[in-house]
This record gives C-alpha cells, sequence and structure tokens, in this order.
C-alpha cells in the first residue's frame, strides 16, 4: 500500500491509460496538469473520482521541437538564470528531499555530487 500523501499538482503524461493513477494521486481541490497522451488519444475519463477529489485537470501543449530548441538557445545565451534557493551535498540527499516536501523554498533545490 502506497502511503504517500496526496500531491498538489501532478503532471500526467501516459493519457488516458494512467489518468485513473493521477486522480487517486491528487489531494482534494488539487491540480493535475496533462501534458502527454503517451497511452494514446482516447479513452475513458474518470469523471466521478475527478469530481470526489474536485480537482482541475487542464490540458498543456508544451510545445515543438523548434520551439523548445530556441528556448535551450534563449538559456544558452544567459538572459534567463534559474533561481535556485538551496544546494545539497549529495551526502544530504534526504535532507534535500525534506526541504523540497516543506515547500518552503523559492527556486529550484539542488544536489551536487
Amino acid at each position: 500500500m502506497d502511503r504517500r500523501p496526496p500531491c498538489r499538482s501532478c503532471v500526467e503524461v501516459g493519457g488516458p491509460g494512467t489518468l485513473a493513477q493521477s486522480i487517486d494521486a491528487v489531494r482534494v481541490g488539487g491540480h493535475i496538469s496533462q501534458i502527454g497522451v503517451l497511452t494514446g488519444i482516447g479513452g475513458e475519463l474518470p469523471t466521478a473520482a475527478l469530481i470526489a477529489k474536485q480537482a482541475r485537470l487542464q490540458g498543456l501543449i508544451v510545445g515543438s521541437r523548434r520551439q523548445q530548441q530556441d528556448f535551450v538557445r534563449a538559456l544558452d545565451g544567459g538572459a534567463i538564470r534559474p533561481v535556485i534557493d538551496r544546494r545539497f551535498p549529495l551526502e544530504q540527499l534526504a535532507e534535500a528531499f525534506r526541504f523540497d516536501a516543506s515547500g518552503s523554498h523559492f527556486g529550484k533545490v539542488g544536489v551536487e555530487w
């Protein structure tokens, strides 16, 4: 039995074959971002489960390969820099996960090895 706490926001990439798992995983009032359809483009939507969770399901288009390449070039140009809240050495990986799970960070949490 899985004892992980429900997620606030789930990213769903599988599509109809895995959407029910995302609905089970999301907390009441949570959000599911559907960005992929790896298991197909048609299928059942477990509406009763979605309604019971009072969750939002939002479909997102993430762009084309060319758009991704353009984005990577822009990042390589140095104009956009990620915000890094804190870095942890690999030996403190468990602490890094606890810090991330706390939600008290702003930006990325890094692990260095």
